[in-house]
Formats: structure tokens, C-alpha cells, sequence
């Protein structure tokens, strides 16, 4: 029984992995949400709270720069773009994106046709009653694919997936000198028996400056 009771409250912790900033899935985030509730313009809704992270996710985009993704318990995640490295000279962009819809996808005809260029890839399109211009591969004429990257998520109770991600990315001018931002994502997992699941998605984000975010815990 001694050695019940030592090995239920002698456990090793198992080790934070910090990201960028400090980041970790036991942390959370608040941000000064100043600048977008003084203007009407945004689609953009983010309100006055902390924001708890429930997973996160890292995806190598090429040529040392990676993006690191911490979701929220919420509809929300934080989106940090660094070139060689975590430090805080590293990171080139950061930006909190919502989920504005999504929606599942039964077929590979209908997952095919989401994600085609024809679709997902136009120059520009109307959304929400607002225009949007393409800003991946935006020098390049028509309709252009989508760009794959892979993303490796780990949630809170250490589970691990890997997500298929086919991205667009539009971009819109919401006041003299701040973006609106909408990507779309035709998302592909795999479940134990190897059959595909697919969900699409967009959601609205803007740029959040370094001195607006901090960091709980």
C-alpha cells in the first residue's frame, strides 16, 4: 500500500514544450482588443476575455520558417509565422483567426471539388457581403491550387493527429491601414481505419501586434 500511495503522488510531471513567446498548453492568452472594437468595419469579434488553449499545432512551411497554431477551448486560434527559430526576433507574423462556418464533406467527388482551384483559388470573391483578394500566389493569373501543408496537433489530454491542410488565404482592407483576413481550408484526417474524414472552413482574422498579446501562465 506504501508503495501504491508513492507512485500515485510521486509521479514525474511530464515536461512543458514551449513554443514561441512562451507558449504552452497549459497557458493562456489575453490581447488588447483596443483597436477593432473602435472600429465597425471588422468582422472580426474578439472579445475582452482570456483565452484558454486547449491544443497546438506546429506545421513546417519550408526553408526553416514554421507556423505554430494554439487552439482555443473557444472558436479561436492563435497563428505565429517564425523564420529560424522560436525567439521573439524570429517571429515574422502573428494573427488570431475565428471560425466563422464549416462544414463536413461525405464524398471525394464533393472534397475534389471544394478544394479545386476553380473554387478555392479565384483571384477574388465575395464573402459575407464583403471583397476579397487573393493574397497566396497573388502574382499569378486565374484560378491557382491550393496550398498543401501539414499540421501535427496535440490536444490537452496528450493526443496526437496529423491534419491534411488545403489552404487559400484573401485578404480585405478594413480601415485606412488595417487587414481583414479569410482562409479557407478544406481539412483531411484519417481515422483508426484509415478512411478519410474532410471538413472545410473559414475563418476571418486580423494582425495582432506583438505588444497587444500577453501571455497567462
Amino acid at each position: 500500500m506504501r508503495n501504491l500511495f508513492f507512485n500515485l503522488f510521486n509521479k514525474t510531471p511530464q515536461p512543458v514544450m514551449r513554443g514561441p513567446l512562451g507558449l504552452h498548453q497549459r497557458a493562456a492568452f489575453t490581447l488588447d482588443t483596443l483597436t477593432f472594437r473602435l472600429s465597425a468595419r471588422f468582422l472580426t469579434q474578439l472579445p475582452e476575455e482570456k483565452y484558454t488553449i486547449a491544443a497546438s499545432s506546429v506545421i513546417e512551411a519550408g526553408a526553416g520558417c514554421r507556423i505554430y497554431r494554439y487552439y482555443t477551448s473557444g472558436d479561436e486560434f492563435l497563428q505565429i509565422n517564425t523564420t529560424g527559430g522560436m525567439e521573439r526576433e524570429s517571429i515574422d507574423d502573428i494573427k488570431l483567426f475565428i471560425y466563422q462556418d464549416s462544414f463536413g464533406i461525405t464524398s471525394e467527388k464533393q472534397w475534389q471539388k471544394e478544394i479545386g482551384a476553380a473554387l478555392i483559388g479565384r483571384p477574388s470573391l465575395q464573402w459575407n457581403e464583403r471583397d476579397w483578394i487573393r493574397i497566396f500566389n497573388e502574382n499569378e493569373e486565374g484560378n491557382v491550387e491550393p496550398v498543401y501543408l501539414l499540421e501535427h496537433v496535440e490536444n490537452n489530454q496528450n493526443e496526437k493527429w496529423d491534419v491534411h491542410n488545403f489552404m487559400m488565404a484573401y485578404q480585405r482592407e478594413a480601415t485606412a491601414d488595417l487587414y481583414e483576413y479569410l482562409l479557407l481550408t478544406g481539412e483531411e484526417t484519417f481515422c483508426d481505419n484509415s478512411e478519410p474524414e474532410w471538413i472545410f472552413s473559414y475563418a476571418v482574422g486580423v494582425d495582432i501586434p506583438l505588444t497587444s498579446l500577453n501571455i497567462v501562465g
